[in-house]
């Protein structure tokens, strides 16, 4: 997870896995320095270009919240899921993203443990120029079908 030798950094990662006339399979990961979530999500072909362009510009204003979803959630679906909900906590437009992962365990399909998914919730500071480079990021991942888009995370406190 987001790792350079053996430190762990933070921020998001969106890996490419692979892809069919469908849909991509991504490994997303995240962790802000306490919390850390990890998913493995379908994402349909144009689904990274619609997340690219619903998050153009963030923030326009302190009011400005958005919300982008990757996989699915709920047992009913394959793989996993994670959503990102961009806001500013403030009126001075410190930008946050809230982070939802769920995860399904594929080892565990047809057992007779029947154990739920495993999710994680938390947040992390963002900066306007991350989510920039962040957008152009996923745009290169949808039209190159390889690689990896990063969020930076803006720390320490929220």
């Amino acid at each position: 997870m987001l790792e350079d030798g053996d430190t762990m950094k933070t921020g998001f990662q969106l890996k490419y896995l692979w892809h069919d006339i469908d849909v991509y399979e991504f490994e997303a990961t995240a962790s802000n320095g306490q919390f850390s979530g990890a998913a493995k999500a379908y994402v349909p072909i144009g689904g990274l270009a619609e997340a690219a362009a619903s998050l153009e510009g963030f923030p326009r204003h302190v009011s400005d919240a958005r919300e982008i979803q990757l996989g699915a959630f709920g047992r009913e679906f394959a793989g996993g899921g994670v959503s990102l909900r961009f806001f500013c906590k403030d009126s001075s437009g410190h930008a946050v993203v809230e982070f939802r992962f769920e995860s399904e365990d594929e080892s565990n399909t047809g057992s007779r443990w029947n154990l739920p998914e495993q999710t994680a919730h938390f947040f992390a500071g963002i900066e306007a120029t991350a989510v920039d480079e962040f957008v152009g990021e996923l745009r290169r991942l949808e039209e190159n079908k390889s690689g990896i888009a990063l969020l930076r995370f803006h720390l320490p406190e929220l």
